[in-house]
This record gives structure tokens, sequence and C-alpha cells, in this order.
């Protein structure tokens, strides 16, 4: 039976219908992250009978639309811990749209005065920036700069606010969610770098009626390929998404339109996003990452198992205390150290199934800003840092012996390259790398000694036991 009909019978629907709501926000990129986070705010903006939708925008793969169009929009989004378990039918999503074969639509949605708000979760990778964060001239930039088949989120969104700007030069929102520091910043550079290329008289106007809000999301949504019946759910649900019973939305803006339409007191709208981006970045997705690498390297195949071993819950543990909390501002009565606590629990939820290979990816773009930052303004030891250092270096290697596509990292040509030039000291080249490491000189000549010496000695003795001497210093 057609999902819509079972939770029709057992009187479960949403409150609205979606298809008699407005179109108001276009989003890009409808993963799982998105279906627990902006489209759960949105649904009880939705239940509380506000007048909005969203309208969804794929650019690489047809399938979270073939799910959820089988399922009239409508899907579980479960929330577990283990501790607690909340199921909520989300039907916020009105219609999911492909970006390869539906550009102009798209075109047409971003230029209408009913589209008020776009929002994206792209990833890091779908912003196309170099190492300064400008525009990159890749190969699908460069196809898209010919506006035939439309490849990046960049493309599409040029496109379609030159037709705005044309059409009716309406004002317009758009909001980035993804997990950069100075988010909304990066994002007008880089539209204004390929607008300026193809048609450069609507800048004026990009300049005074595009805003780009900072802001900082949180929650963590993993791959899940949980079933119905493992939820011991009533009804079949082929589109379900499992996330922690944990979410923020911090947006940096007064803007009284934005607030209108994302009027949910859960989202907190602040004058410093930075604060709170800078907290999440440096405790937790720095101990996300090491907990990556040296779970990994343990052995381990889930954060959750990671974490409940206790010479890595120790280890992470002390090294926010000792080499992160330390270097992090004060401000608004904000509990670091409670924070903290929070984020060690939320790893140890056996319900996320959070694997770490996939947390391991990209790690010569995820480190700069997540570790190395804090060395660079760490005046004290860093011995926990630079064995998490080490351990990514140690994991590249784990990786490349298996195959080149066995490392997910932008640079994993580049590393193989120093790998098979010298097996024994590749790691010397990667520390050398200004991109990754651009920390000042003396420190980094601490750094490759501290490396050296902790890669041998792992190599001769084990992690576990080098770990166990850090923690007991």
């Amino acid at each position: 039976m057609h999902l819509s009909k079972q939770i029709k019978q057992k009187n479960i629907l949403p409150k609205y219908n979606i298809v008699e709501k407005k179109n108001c926000i276009l989003h890009f990129g409808i993963g799982n992250f998105h279906r627990a986070h902006q489209a759960l705010y949105v649904h009880e903006l939705l239940e509380q009978n506000k007048d909005l939708s969203i309208i969804g925008v794929n650019l690489r793969s047809n399938k979270t639309k073939e799910k959820l169009e089988k399922q009239d929009y409508l899907y579980s989004l479960v929330e577990i811990s283990d501790d607690q378990k909340k199921i909520t039918i989300i039907n916020s999503i009105k219609e999911i749209l492909f970006g390869l074969t539906e550009k102009n639509k798209i075109k047409n949605l971003i230029s209408s005065p009913e589209i008020k708000l776009i929002t994206l979760t792209v990833t890091e990778k779908g912003y196309h920036f170099d190492e300064n964060k400008n525009l990159l001239l890749s190969d699908e930039i460069i196809n898209d700069l010919k506006d035939e088949q439309l490849l990046t989120v960049i493309g599409h969104l040029s496109y379609g606010l030159i037709q705005r700007f044309k059409k009716n030069k309406e004002k317009i929102t758009i909001l980035s969610c993804d997990n950069l520091s100075e988010n909304g910043n990066i994002l007008k550079n880089l539209l204004k770098s390929f607008i300026e290329k193809i048609e450069p008289d609507c800048l004026e106007w990009f300049k005074t009626h595009v805003h780009f809000p900072l802001s900082m999301v949180d929650g963590i949504v993993p791959n899940n390929n949980k079933t119905s019946d493992f939820f011991d759910l009533s009804y079949k649900d082929n589109a379900l998404v499992v996330t922690e019973p944990y979410r923020e939305w911090y947006i940096q803006s007064q803007d009284s339109q934005l607030k209108k339409i994302l009027d949910n007191d859960n989202i907190n709208y602040v004058d410093d996003v930075k604060f709170y981006e800078n907290i999440k970045l440096k405790i937790l997705n720095a101990s996300h990452s090491a907990i990556a690498y040296i779970g990994h390297l343990l052995g381990y195949v889930y954060v959750h198992e990671a974490i409940n071993d206790n010479i890595c819950y120790n280890f992470i543990s002390n090294f926010l205390d000792k080499e992160v909390i330390p270097t992090l501002p004060q401000k608004n009565g904000f509990d670091l150290e409670g924070y903290k606590n929070k984020v060690l629990k939320r790893f140890k939820n056996s319900f996320i199934e959070d694997k770490l290979l996939r947390i391991a990816m990209d790690g010569s773009l995820k480190l700069p800003i997540r570790i190395i930052e804090t060395l660079k303004i760490n005046t004290e030891n860093t011995n926990y840092i630079n064995f998490i250092i080490s351990a990514w270096l140690i994991f590249i290697e784990d990786r490349l012996v298996l195959d080149i596509n066995a490392l997910q990292d932008p640079n994993n040509e580049l590393f193989m390259s120093f790998y098979n030039e010298n097996k024994d000291n590749y790691f010397l080249k990667i520390l050398d790398l200004n991109k990754i490491f651009n920390i000042e000189d003396n420190k980094k000549k601490n750094l490759k000694t501290t490396v050296s010496n902790n890669i041998s000695f792992i190599k001769k003795n084990s992690l576990r036991h080098l770990m166990n001497d850090i923690i007991n210093q």
C-alpha cells in the first residue's frame, strides 16, 4: 500500500497539505542532512499553519527524488539515541528537481518573486573554490560558463540571479548551511566572480539586493540503511532518515523578511555567528576528525565504538581540555565545558552508526580549519594535536597501500606521488605543504621532529601505547 494511504489510515499525516502551500524556499542539496535539519524546522512552521514550502534541487543524483516522489514526498524522521526515540512524519518538501535535466525550471524559480529564500547544503566540494576561497576554474565551472547542461550550484544560481535582475530586480536571500567558516561571504564572492564573466551589468543590483547571511548548523545525520522494521514502524517507509535528537541553527541576520520566513523559536538569530561556528569547528568537528583517524587505526568502524574505548575517550577529552578550550574566547556565558561533554555524549550514540571512514574523507581540507588553526594559536604544549596529525599521516599510508582511490582526498594523487618517492619519509613532504600546514617556520620544524618520532614509535610499538604515554604525562 502507498505510504500516504498507510499513514492516512493510521491518522498520523501532518496537519498541513504541502500541495496547497505557496512556493517560498528553494534548496540545493536534498540529502539526509537537509531532511533531518532545515526540512524539520520548516515542518514545525507548517504545523503552525505557516504558508511556505521547500522545492529541492539535486545536482548529482536523482535517487532521492525517485524515492520521495513514490511517497508523495512524505518521509519519517527518526530522532534516536540510547535513551530516547521520536518519529516525525514530514512533508515540507513539495518537489525535487534534477539539475542536469531541469535547468530552465530551476532558473525560472530563482527569478520568480515567489521564491524569497534559497538555501544550500552541497558540502565544501560543491563550491568550487581554490585554497584562497576564490572561484576555481574547474572543468565543471568552465562548462557552466558556456550555459549548456549546468553541473554546479554556482552556475545554476548565477544564471537564475541574472534572470531575476532582468525580470523583476526583487530582493532575495541566499543562505549557505554548509560547514564552511564565513560561508555566506565565500558564496557571495564566488557568485560575483562567475556573474562578472557573463553579465557584469547586474553586479550593482547583486551587491544591494542579494543577501548572504552567515550561518552555522549542527546535527549528526549518518548514511544509515535502517529499515521501517528495525524501528517497529507500523508502515513501510523507503525514504526514512535517522538522526540524533540534537540540532542547532544559528543565523547572523536581523533581516525582517528572513525572520518572517524562518520564524521558528528553535532558530537562533545572532549578531556574531563566528563565535558559535568556531566552537563547533574546534570542539565537535576537530574531535570528530581526531576520532576518525585514531579509531580507524585501532580497528573500529563506527564513532560510537571508538569513543566507548576508554583510552580514546580520555584522549579526546584531554585534547579538548588541554589544547582546545584554553584557546577559545568566552562570550555570552557560553558553557564550553558543558558543550564539550554534550559532544562526547553525542558521539556515544550507538544508533547513529556514523562510519569513521566517512568522517576521515577530505582530511587535507578539514584539518587546516579544525586542527591546525588551533595549533597555530596555541602557545602551550601540543602533544595531543601532534599525535592527531601523526595519526592522519599514518592513515594516509594505510589507505594508499590499498589503492589510490581508497584515500578519498582532493590531494590523493599528490600524496601517492610523495609515498611512491619515499615510503619511509613521505609525510615530511606533506608537512611542507603550506596550503595545509600554513604555520610559522619554528613550529613547523618542531612539528616535523615530533611527528617523525611519533610515527617511528607507533610503528615499533603501537598507537595505543603512545596514546597512553601522552595521557599519563
